[in-house]
């Protein structure tokens, strides 16, 4: 690099469904923020239009294929093979955009490490195929805080891929669960940086027709409100307590909204749901052919109606970091979560909703009682500090946060 060039990274997404793409457009705005130019490649990068058109002397988009799920594992996206040719594609795709921009990049940051990880046969084939020093953002580290004893435990975590992350081009990693931070640093031999957990800020629309239907069909009730229904984020624990408060009579309503994951789902699991929905109560809104609610006025628009929102996730699924949190403290609205993870601690300590322990329909029942009045589990007031949280998980934060990222890669 040319000591009066800027630097360039590279920014990688194999995967635009949920929140990847907000995610992604934010990294691009902190990297250009921070003064670094990007090449951005993703699976849609029509979605980037308007940022390459304002950008166009900084910001490279293309499309990034994918191999898709695995051929040799039903149902998974990681495989030798896969993950091996999502290194391979990101190497090329990045080689070609070079050819392109005529900027030569400088470090890669994969912003879901997962995908480039599990599987992964050897760190010297991704040194190989990539070529390029590089970062990630990595999401599911929290098996790294179980010690891996016995034999099974350590082919395991081989299988994860996370040795990968010991290669000399891997200069850091991020995280966005403070609790798994230092088990990473310690494994992987690398400095970490906890990166907030962002939302879309977007100003929501209340008039768009999902958040017209919830709003007309709740009748001025309170609303429960989840976004994707699968069985990690606790769905059926919540459908219960929706069927419980039915036959109690409370003045609540319970918005199910986003994509019904049927593959989450046990065979038992779908029956007892199908059954439930044959003769729904009058208390639920559920659409189970309804596709991903868009993220920004429409995802904002929906969850300005609830009065609680849900993440009591199942900690034996997912225990992790989730920006429900985040959405939460930016519509000022408190959340219920799950005992023994780090969205306890947070909650605690913002005083930000209250948590129960994994799949408890009845505590689940009773935080919502309490939250719905303001009052925390000893019977007073919450008093929440949505601002101080908010402040934490920005946009405005992850700027910051970038700009570390950025020197301490290139400072190496």
């Amino acid at each position: 690099m040319n000591s009066s060039d800027p630097c360039s990274v590279a920014l990688v997404d194999p995967i635009w469904v949920g929140h990847h793409a907000t995610y992604f457009r934010a990294f691009v705005e902190s990297v250009l923020g921070a003064g670094a130019r990007v090449v951005a490649l993703c699976p849609k990068p029509e979605d980037l239009e308007d940022m390459a058109s304002k950008y166009a002397d900084r910001l490279s988009v293309s499309k990034l294929e994918d191999p898709g799920d695995s051929k040799l594992f039903r149902g998974r996206e990681h495989d030798p093979f896969t993950t091996r040719q999502r290194w391979r594609i990101a190497g090329e795709a990045i080689d070609a955009q070079e050819d392109v921009s005529g900027w030569k990049v400088d470090f890669v940051f994969f912003a879901w490490l997962d995908s480039y990880l599990r599987f992964m046969p050897s760190a010297t084939t991704a040194e190989r195929l990539l070529g390029r020093p590089w970062t990630g953002l990595y999401f599911r580290a929290q098996h790294l805080t179980e010690p891996a004893s016995g034999l099974l435990a350590k082919v395991k975590q081989r299988l994860k891929g996370d040795f990968i992350m010991r290669s000399e081009d891997c200069r850091l990693i991020s995280g966005v669960d403070e609790r798994t931070l230092p088990y990473v640093e310690s494994y992987a031999m690398k400095p970490v940086l906890l990166m907030p957990d962002i939302t879309n800020e977007a100003t929501g629309d209340p008039e768009v027709p999902l958040a017209k239907a919830i709003r007309e069909k709740a009748a001025g009730r309170k609303i429960i409100g989840i976004v994707g229904l699968e069985k990690r984020k606790g769905f059926l624990t919540l459908l219960r307590v929706a069927r419980e408060a039915h036959k109690m009579g409370k003045p609540w309503f319970f918005a199910f909204t986003g994509v019904l994951w049927w593959e989450t789902l046990s065979d038992e699991e779908v029956a007892w749901v199908k059954d439930y929905l044959a003769d729904p109560p009058d208390n639920i809104y559920l659409d189970p052919e309804a596709g991903m609610v868009p993220d920004g006025e429409v995802y904002n628009g929906v969850a300005s109606l609830f009065d609680v929102f849900f993440a009591a996730y199942l900690n034996s699924l997912y225990s992790g970091s989730s920006n429900v949190l985040t959405k939460g403290a930016l519509l000022k609205k408190p959340s219920i979560v799950t005992e023994g993870a780090c969205l306890e601690d947070r909650v605690k300590t913002y005083r930000i909703g209250l948590a129960v322990p994994e799949d408890d329909t009845k505590r689940c029942f009773e935080a919502i009682e309490r939250l719905l009045v303001d009052q925390d589990w000893d019977g007073k007031p919450v008093n929440p500090r949505y601002e101080d949280y908010f402040a934490l998980h920005s946009h405005e934060k992850l700027v910051e946060h970038v700009r570390d990222m950025i020197s301490t890669v290139t400072a190496g």
